[in-house]
């Protein structure tokens, strides 16, 4: 199981194994992903100013083309939650995280 969050400073995708930061990618994809995100760390940054990492996505590594029904898979700071077409989603069968920040999900619930 890995961990993948958005690295702003770098412009990567970090992908956190055990904990630990493994390395930093322009694209991944994981299968069987899980999405988390810390209400209690999003009001913090948004009261503070701070930036942490505070969302990230849970999976498998995987190497699978993106399908051409994948959707925009989308997290602001301002709403809750990841979302996918403006529902809050916890779960997807797979997702893409691509080299310009967007990522995609199939299978989301």
């Amino acid at each position: 199981m890995v961990e993948v969050y958005r690295n702003r400073t770098r412009s990567r995708w970090s992908v956190r194994i055990s904990g630990r930061v493994d390395g930093h990618r322009l694209c991944v994809v994981l299968v069987g992903v899980t999405l988390r995100a810390s209400e209690a760390a999003r009001l913090r940054c948004l009261r503070t100013g701070a930036r942490d990492v505070h969302a990230w996505a849970a999976g498998e590594l995987a190497d699978l083309p993106r399908p051409e029904g994948a959707k925009r898979l989308r997290y602001r700071i301002k709403e809750s939650g990841f979302r996918v077409e403006g529902r809050v989603v916890v779960r997807a069968a797979a997702a893409w995280f691509e080299a310009d920040g967007t990522a995609w999900a199939v299978g989301g619930e």
